[in-house]
């Protein structure tokens, strides 16, 4: 061991060599820099350093093969487990919901797991940087027949197999893999079109969807429509009023037949009836927030269904 040596471990990692002993050691806490002189640590000397505590905080150790977990006993000598960093964060924080983030208009942190959502699932990866091609195999497909897009708050683009995605930075709202083959499309009843992006999702879902127009007015349809428990139907026809000059205009509100209720007897507010297709539809006064306007550049069917599949759980939250 050289007298007074420093050795940073983050350097190490980035230059693939073993840290040699030395009288003292640098390592990175998320992006802050923290120093010791024990060649061997326990979860709750980190602790101790970063001043958090293992009955709040988890602690993950990044390494070349991925996060481990570290204990508040679990031993770590930092001349043999190539380290590039540690992750501590409060355990409520141990895995981000990426779509939160961006509805919430918050920066995903840095943390041990994502959820990234592309089509109507969410995925998770515990890396934050991921290519394309990865992104597209968590959902089980791949570039010789899907193409991917990213929606974010600056727009949506294609994103090509090799091509690498902060998780942390960018934004992400969520991904769409598009098929690249054709298909004979969802039912139209007095034709009108939509864009190709909507078209795209609406042949990918298991839902029978048909375009109706009844005079000047447009209407989507997506038969037998799962409902979430704890009202008073398992599955209803949706109803989503396509305004003239869609997608510049923006989506509003959804309408349901049969109509829902909670199976507590609860009220829920904001109710109305319209006639779609000669029945009576129940309609939901849901609106979009200052926070989260209608962007045509990055909404559309497939996030206007998702926000007003959350306003049918958040309204089973009301008490």
């Amino acid at each position: 061991m050289t007298a007074n040596k420093k050795v940073d471990l983050y350097d190490c990692y980035c230059k693939g060599v073993k840290p040699e002993i030395a009288y003292e050691y640098s390592f990175k806490i998320l992006k802050e820099e923290y120093s010791t002189r024990k060649q061997v640590l326990i979860g709750n000397d980190l602790h101790e350093l970063y001043g958090s505590s293992a009955a709040t905080h988890f602690i993950r150790m990044v390494v070349k093969e991925g996060k481990k977990e570290v204990g508040p006993l679990t031993k770590i000598d930092l001349t043999k487990c190539g380290i590039e960093k540690f992750i501590i964060r409060p355990y409520e924080q141990e895995t981000i919901d990426l779509e939160t983030c961006y509805c919430e208009g918050a920066t995903p942190i840095i943390t041990f797991q994502y959820l990234l959502k592309i089509n109507r699932e969410k995925y998770k990866s515990e890396k934050e940087i991921l290519t394309g091609a990865e992104i597209l195999a968590l959902a089980g497909k791949d570039f010789k027949t899907y193409r991917l897009r990213m929606f974010t708050k600056n727009g949506k683009v294609i994103i090509d197999a090799d091509q690498t995605i902060d998780l942390t930075k960018c934004g992400v709202e969520r991904f769409v893999a598009e098929p690249l083959d054709c298909t004979e499309g969802f039912v139209a009843k007095n034709q009108f079109t939509l864009p190709d992006e909507d078209v795209h999702f609406l042949n990918s879902i298991e839902n029978e969807a048909e375009l109706i127009q009844e005079g000047n007015t447009k209407w989507l349809i997506l038969r037998n429509y799962k409902i979430p428990d704890d009202y008073n139907v398992a599955i209803a026809d949706l109803a989503i009023l396509i305004p003239p000059h869609y997608p510049t205009a923006g989506l509003d509100m959804v309408y349901f037949n049969p109509p829902l209720a909670r199976k507590d007897g609860a009220s829920i507010k904001a109710l109305s009836h319209q006639s779609i297709e000669g029945k009576t539809y129940q309609r939901w006064s849901r609106h979009r927030t200052a926070a989260n306007k209608w962007n045509s550049d990055i909404h559309n069917i497939e996030s206007h269904i998702d926000l007003m599949a959350r306003c049918l759980i958040s309204e089973l939250d009301k008490r």
